[in-house]
């Protein structure tokens, strides 16, 4: 098998296989082991090639939950992660995953390509022991154990390579089921609802619609021939289609590659799209050695895009793995639309938007504002098509999409792309959002509701609804939409009705997704002053904080839910609501205590979901001392794990230097930006973006730094 390419060595720094395994977690100290964990402490990621943000990828597949990809069953407590398969094992190779999330409506595993043995199509379905894996960005292999066929697999633009390495004396043969789909356990797999394909000069070529969508294919093999196969049954026809009589009977159905004597390897290539058989035929990979070169490069030159110096090794294969699984999702379709069926950006797999625009999306903004322009058209178009904007979008054709974590998140992406400097028409962009918020969908919806009551359950989306308005407000003064502005701006106060003035907290009479009142209490909101006011002022807003995250213990009789530690994401942003209050030392300690006990090496080194790269990019920022306030022109301070860490923006690099940075030395004593003074724990926008130095002076113990000028608070 293939080596990693020495020319790559911040690729050479990635695992893979981080997150694919229970949490394995270093021994919580101090307060991080107060902390909840609700969810399953697994990072449900995968170790498959693909591009990246890919629109392809390919990995070992066992059905199991939730990726394919592993031994586990469903769970959605805290406990430990139900064991479905006793060993380490797979099927075959499959095409298209989810990265890192938990129970959603799709969970694709297209195509599962399997080496056959000597009992040929009849023993298709007997899994295989998995051993021998490695894998680096764009690249997976293995041997599955009982036939002892070693395989590779490399993601393309809109195609896969595979190669198998048969036994001597074994004639090479390898089936594809265009039939499988979904996951092995509690009824999560898919059938197709229509198929048809056909043997054709060189290989195998057809369309099948999964969960609504059409994927049109081209499979070839070299030097092999190919035949098509029913239920362990090869057919004599060169032709097959999903008939209606034959679906009500639901069998498995594809084709198959046989090779040649003597000749112990065999490959094949996948090209696919969502448009035209014609298209899929232009995006069949080329050979193996040539994709993986192009997929190393492609990542090499991402994961340089922020630049790292000290730290330990594991510390910075944490980074480096971090910035891998940040640039997975949302999967670039771009001249894919399968609705219109026009050329332009199209993406898919938002399945965790809600922690996706938090993180994630404002890293990619940042980076890469190309690939940001495209997403705001993308969003766009779905709003002028759907009627409104989404909360989630998968690869399936469900018109009511997940609406059950938040509302309305659309709008601080959209405004979080325009202060960070995407070039967009504006005018439309607000106009869309205005439109799809106070007619149609929005005025049957929590958007209408909203503006009749000022506050809609659950609270949360109360808070959403209100920053959404917030965004709107923002952008109407910048395009000089007076009216929006008026509405809009009037409609973003309703945040507080929300609040418990006797609490300082969200009310309790509402119910919670993946949450109680705690967790989504410390969220952002424009009006941070007003928010830390409800709450008592610094020192009510501050207690409250202690006992959130284990600095202080609860009263006789009171009930607090304590911090998730990342575990789940509705509180990511609570240890920067610290700095609001003037105490970025609890801010440092909590970061560095999360960053310590919460991420590691190995396939246990996630405390929960990956959650599509949302839980990820949080390191990323925290790791490098920044984090964003999606949909305002600010960036925090928080406590650098590195001596030095650059991004390379367009607009100029800039980097943080933490001087006298060392395991206890987390607390911020002087900052200087540019070479002059810096007072405050937070960035503007454009200091950040235009290039430049942050130098932060670190030290053991709290100094006082961020205690008087705050992070700016906004009305509109």
């Amino acid at each position: 098998m293939l080596e990693p390419p020495n020319e790559c060595p911040r690729l050479r720094e990635v695992d893979p296989f981080l997150g694919t395994e229970q949490a394995d977690l270093p021994k919580p100290i101090g307060i991080a082991a107060t902390w909840w964990v609700p969810k399953p402490p697994v990072g449900n990621t995968h170790p498959g090639a693909t591009l990246p943000f890919g629109m392809v990828s390919a990995c070992a597949y066992s059905g199991a939950y939730v990726t394919g990809y592993g031994r586990y069953g469903l769970s959605l407590s805290g406990d430990a992660p139900p064991v479905a398969f006793k060993r380490h094992e797979a099927l075959g190779i499959s095409h298209f995953q989810q990265s890192g999330t938990g129970r959603i409506r799709s969970y694709y595993n297209y195509f599962l390509t399997t080496p056959l043995g000597e009992d040929g199509l009849e023993g298709r379905q007997d899994r295989q022991g998995l051993e021998d894996e490695k894998a680096w960005p764009g690249y997976y292999g293995g041997r599955f154990v009982e036939r002892d066929v070693t395989f590779e697999v490399a993601a393309d633009a809109r195609g896969v390579r595979h190669r198998y390495g048969f036994s001597s004396g074994v004639r090479p043969s390898v089936a594809v089921d265009v039939s499988a789909g979904g996951l092995l356990i509690d009824e999560m797999s898919s059938y197709p609802q229509g198929a048809e394909f056909r043997l054709c000069d060189g290989g195998v070529e057809g369309f099948v619609v999964m969960e609504g969508i059409p994927i049109h294919f081209r499979c070839e093999a070299d030097g092999a021939s190919a035949y098509l196969w029913e239920d362990e049954g090869r057919i004599e026809s060169e032709h097959y289609e999903l008939t209606l009589d034959r679906q009500k009977q639901r069998p498995s159905f594809g084709f198959a590659f046989e090779g040649t004597d003597g000749v112990p390897t065999m490959e094949l290539s996948f090209g696919f799209s969502l448009r035209d058989g014609d298209r899929a035929s232009q995006a069949v990979a080329g050979g193996l050695d040539e994709v993986v070169s192009s997929a190393a490069t492609q990542w090499e030159s991402l994961l340089s895009s922020i630049e790292i110096e000290g730290g330990t090794p594991a510390q910075r294969e944490v980074f480096a793995t971090a910035m891998y699984h940040s640039c997975i999702k949302p999967a670039d379709f771009t001249n894919e639309n399968p609705f219109t069926r026009e050329d332009g950006p199209f993406f898919l797999d938002l399945s965790t938007l809600w922690d996706l625009y938090k993180t994630q999306l404002p890293l990619m903004m940042s980076l890469w504002p190309q690939r940001g322009a495209a997403f705001v058209e993308f969003l766009c178009e779905v709003a002028e098509r759907e009627g409104g904007f989404p909360v989630s979008y998968l690869m399936d054709n469900v018109p009511d999409r997940f609406t059950k974590q938040a509302t309305g998140l659309c709008h601080a992406i959209l405004e979080d792309a325009r202060v960070r400097g995407i070039k967009a028409d504006w005018d439309r962009v607000l106009s869309l959002l205005w439109k799809t918020s106070q007619s149609g969908k929005g005025r049957k919806g929590r958007f209408g509701e909203y503006a009749r009551f000022g506050e809609v359950d659950p609270l949360s989306h109360t808070l959403d609804i209100s920053y959404a308005h917030f965004c709107m407000a923002r952008m109407a003064r910048k395009v000089g939409h007076q009216l929006v502005f008026d509405r809009a701006s009037a409609l973003s106060q309703h945040w507080k009705n929300a609040f418990d003035a006797k609490t300082g907290l969200l009310r309790e009479d509402s119910t919670y997704y993946e949450g109680e009142n705690w967790n989504y209490s410390f969220r952002f909101v424009q009006d941070m002053a007003s928010r830390i006011e409800i709450a008592g002022g610094d020192r009510g807003f501050v207690g409250l904080l202690d006992k959130f995250f284990g600095f202080a213990e609860a009263a006789h009789g009171e009930r607090v839910f304590r911090f998730e530690g990342l575990n789940n994401e509705p509180d990511m942003e609570a240890p920067y609501a610290y700095l609001y209050a003037g105490r970025h030392d609890r801010t440092a300690t909590v970061l560095r205590r999360v960053m310590q006990c919460e991420f590691t090496t190995g396939r246990g080194g996630l405390p929960g979901n990956d959650d599509s790269g949302g839980l990820s990019s949080w390191f990323v920022w925290s790791a490098t001392g920044l984090f964003p306030v999606a949909g305002q022109p600010v960036m925090l301070i928080g406590s650098p794990l590195f001596d030095r860490a650059t991004f390379h923006l367009p607009g100029g690099d800039f980097s943080i230097v933490a001087d006298q940075q060392a395991a206890e030395h987390f607390h911020i004593k002087s900052a200087m930006l540019n070479g002059k003074p810096l007072n405050r724990a937070w960035l503007k926008m454009d200091e950040f973006l235009t290039g430049g130095e942050l130098v932060l002076e670190m030290c053991p113990e709290p100094s006082g730094f961020g205690e008087k000028n705050r992070p700016p608070s906004f009305q509109s």
